[in-house]
């Protein structure tokens, strides 16, 4: 079979700007305009678009209408004052699970599409799976923390509790390493979806 550079062009394209709107928020007030369930739309037709090329993908349908379904009721909830941050601990905790095997998954599959049609020496296969690892192991440490120390700023041990200083410094840093894996993120997959321009012989 042939493949559709236009269609694995645009899926991929789709795939790169959801990490945009997963990662990279504007808020108004506390309602965030580049909401997250507009991530999973992107993926969902990013899946719709690969998935005859990478067919695992069709496995990750289910899970990417849960995680969209989720980040879209918490937007509404937002929108009228409220949030299910930290309503339904197991909930939030099975949310979390599935969102760290759907992206690990995901990005396995984007390292397999490079492996396939990268050009020779480039490697573009091991950097999406680099930083797959990384992102997998953020998403754990937000999932641990958030589930842990539901109160945020409280992080209480039994022999006493962090100083709140430390742990602002705790949490930007790791905010701030959550965007810069979103941009490498970004990027990666940007110069995946190079791998499916036309060449110059084609036009």
């Amino acid at each position: 079979m042939i493949p559709n550079y236009e269609k694995l062009y645009r899926g991929v394209s789709h795939a790169a700007w959801a990490y945009f709107f997963l990662y990279f928020n504007v808020n108004l007030n506390t309602l965030n305009i580049l909401p997250n369930f507009v991530c999973y739309l992107l993926l969902w037709s990013a899946i719709g678009c690969l998935e005859e090329e990478e067919r695992d993908l069709t496995l990750l349908r289910p899970l990417c209408v849960l995680l969209g379904v989720w980040a879209g009721a918490d937007w509404v909830f937002t929108l009228f004052g409220g949030t299910l941050d930290g309503r339904f601990p197991p909930v939030d905790l099975l949310i979390s699970v599935a969102a760290i095997y759907f992206h690990f998954q995901l990005f396995t599959d984007f390292a397999h599409l490079a492996a396939r049609y990268q050009p020779p020496g480039v490697a573009l296969d091991r950097r999406l799976l680099r930083l797959r690892t990384v992102h997998t192991l953020l998403l754990t440490a937000f999932a641990v923390l958030g589930y842990c120390f539901p109160n945020g700023a409280q992080f209480t041990f039994p022999g006493g509790s962090l100083p709140e200083g430390v742990v602002t410094v705790l949490l930007l840093g790791m905010a701030l390493s959550a965007m810069l894996v979103a941009l490498m993120l970004m990027f990666g997959l940007f110069a995946l979806r190079k791998c499916f321009l036309p060449t110059e012989e084609e036009t």
